[in-house]
């Protein structure tokens, strides 16, 4: 054997060695899915995952990172039958890839996914959910930890102060779904101090959310607006409303002063928001998700809520109201992108 040929057949050697080592080594590497209910084109899912990039940068072990959405579009609005359809391929991913831990991000991804894992010995389930972790069998299982989404009630408590003098007539006007029905818990649960809580609305339908608001004038003076998204536009149909028209709608015919608590209201054409934010949760759930990484001998951390929010502001529909703010107010929202200046797109 010639000394070219030698050489030839080492070096063939050493690249199948180090082949065979980076396969060992990516096969090794802990497993995380980061499990969405909607689509990576909604504008909330992009927030959030701004967050889960800014918690992965801050990681310094190996990790083998992927990614799945059970819709194909941010306007999608699935059936039950759809759903459940969807959750099946969801967990034949994770079935078939074998995550260490899935970060499960929603109502749906719990309720169709991570909750068949619950008490499971791998994965580890790590939620960011707006819903009470009991609704999914959650709470006794080793293997499961998360946040929970919570509104920001105390600080929208000291924005009222800025508005409007109290005390102060409050009712909120959501969709008649899982998650009004969780954001409707957390109202109903918040002590509001002074003011009057006239409860919660829950809309069936268009009709409904348009008699409500058109009604709130006579006995109240601040409308919360809660999630928007998957109103049917009438009742016993599959259609929803646009959320930019309703929001826009919403805005302009309601006498009591509207406050959204998710920043899509004033995006999508309201005046003012307080709202959990995106990715303020997303950082929070990955920091636990890397936590869970370290290994099924390690202790889960604990269940969490969320802990930060924004401000989301269009100055001149408040100014229509003659309403101002102090410039703090205006600053937070311009520091979280979320200042609006141009009027609204029309839907």
């Amino acid at each position: 054997m010639n000394a070219t040929r030698l050489r030839w057949l080492l070096a063939c050697a050493f690249c199948l060695l180090l082949l065979a080592a980076l396969v060992a080594f990516n096969h090794q590497k802990p497993r995380l899915l980061v499990l969405h209910s909607y689509a990576e084109s909604g504008r909330w899912e992009g927030q959030f995952n701004r967050g889960v990039q800014r918690a992965l940068a801050r990681n310094r072990h190996p990790l083998a990172l992927r990614w799945h959405y059970m819709t194909f579009a941010d306007d999608d609005h699935p059936n039950a039958a759809e759903w459940a359809a969807s959750g099946q391929r969801a967990r034949s991913v994770i079935d078939r890839w074998q995550p260490d831990v899935v970060l499960a991000v929603g109502e749906e991804a719990q309720d169709f996914v991570a909750r068949h894992y619950a008490g499971a010995p791998r994965p580890r389930i790590i939620y960011a959910s707006g819903e009470e972790p009991e609704r999914f069998g959650y709470p006794g299982a080793a293997n499961v930890s998360g946040v929970r989404e919570r509104l920001p009630l105390q600080p929208l408590t000291e924005l009222l102060a800025q508005l409007r003098p109290g005390p102060l007539r409050l009712r909120a006007l959501g969709v008649a779904d899982a998650t009004g029905r969780a954001e409707a818990a957390q109202l109903q649960a918040f002590d509001w101090g002074p003011h009057h809580w006239q409860g919660t609305t829950l809309a069936n339908d268009l009709p409904h959310w348009q008699q409500t608001v058109q009604s709130a004038a006579a006995d109240t003076d601040v409308l919360l607006i809660l999630s928007l998204a998957g109103l049917p536009r009438q009742a016993g149909e599959a259609a929803v409303a646009d959320t930019r028209a309703l929001a826009q709608w919403t805005q302009a015919q309601a006498q009591p002063l509207v406050i959204g608590l998710r920043e899509s209201f004033v995006a999508d054409g309201g005046a003012i928001a307080l709202a959990p934010a995106p990715d303020g949760l997303g950082k929070q759930a990955t920091t636990l998700a890397l936590q869970a990484l370290a290994g099924p001998g390690t202790a889960l951390p604990a269940p969490q809520d969320s802990q930060d929010f924004i401000m989301a502001l269009r100055p001149d529909a408040l100014a229509e109201r003659g309403l101002h703010l102090p410039a703090i107010y205006t600053q937070a929202a311009r520091a979280a992108q979320q200042l609006y200046t141009t009027p609204a797109d029309q839907p």
